[in-house]
């Protein structure tokens, strides 16, 4: 997402040159991607994307990871057919587009995804994974979940835009079990936002909650950051098996 003039914390990172194993679809007009594990199950996860939106390779990659590990994952077009953020655009305009790509507004793509895991594929248990964009997308759907019945993970990290306003008493309300995932060099959500979350989480959760700060991370870490040493592919390797290990405890 950075140019040459304009240089932003949300960039692409390390794209991946990846071919995916699933396939697309529409659902309700919708499109999306759907991955689907080797051997049947009944338990779905739906994936939602960064700024980069639903083709980027990298998500996918997550997408087809987490379907290997015995999951039936969807991934839907956030933005409806809406254009993402391509990394030559100018940074100067990115404030103005950002405004029009509201995550609270999350809960009819999240009906239609959702629909079609339980009725066309029969999925009994549910998760959520977000990145980036979609990471708030999940925090949305974690303090607004209608059926308690859902297991809702947040993997890479949850942009908390907003610290400080009207909204904040709803930062711990979880109403299914999260865990999020931020890097510390993150200016994205800065680590005062973290604190911010950490407090309001253990004043108000009811449920299970786990958040982890990953040493020297940046912005988007665990799914576009290229492993340049060792430290990298610890930090990224650690995230992507931490995401695994939460949605095994709980589905």
């Amino acid at each position: 997402m950075a140019n040459a003039n304009n240089e932003t914390p949300c960039c692409i990172g390390g794209r991946l040159e990846y071919g995916s194993m699933g396939r697309e679809l529409k659902v309700g007009g919708v499109d999306m991607y759907l991955a689907t594990p080797k051997t049947p199950t009944k338990k779905g996860i739906v994936v939602y994307m960064d700024i980069f939106g639903w083709k980027l390779p990298n998500t996918r990659y997550i997408v087809d990871m987490i379907a290997n590990n015995g999951y039936l994952v969807i991934l839907p077009d956030a933005y409806e057919g809406a254009e993402p953020w391509t990394p030559d655009r100018d940074m100067s305009g990115f404030l103005e587009w950002v405004k029009t790509k509201d995550p609270n507004k999350i809960h009819p793509v999240a009906d239609a995804a959702v629909g079609y895991l339980q009725q066309e594929c029969s999925v009994e248990q549910l998760g959520c994974v977000g990145f980036c964009w979609g990471g708030r997308a999940v925090h949305a759907c974690l303090v607004d979940v209608l059926m308690s019945s859902i297991q809702f993970t947040c993997c890479d990290l949850i942009s908390l835009v907003g610290i400080g306003s009207k909204d904040d008493e709803k930062l711990g309300l979880l109403n299914a079990p999260g865990l999020f995932i931020f890097g510390e060099k993150d200016p994205v959500v800065p680590l005062e936002q973290v604190e911010t979350l950490k407090t309001e989480l253990k004043k108000s959760c009811k449920v299970d909650y786990h958040v982890t700060v990953y040493e020297g991370m940046p912005h988007g870490f665990a799914h576009r950051k290229k492993e340049e040493n060792d430290k990298d592919a610890s930090a990224i390797d650690g995230a992507r098996l931490e995401m695994l290990k939460w949605l095994e405890k709980y589905m």
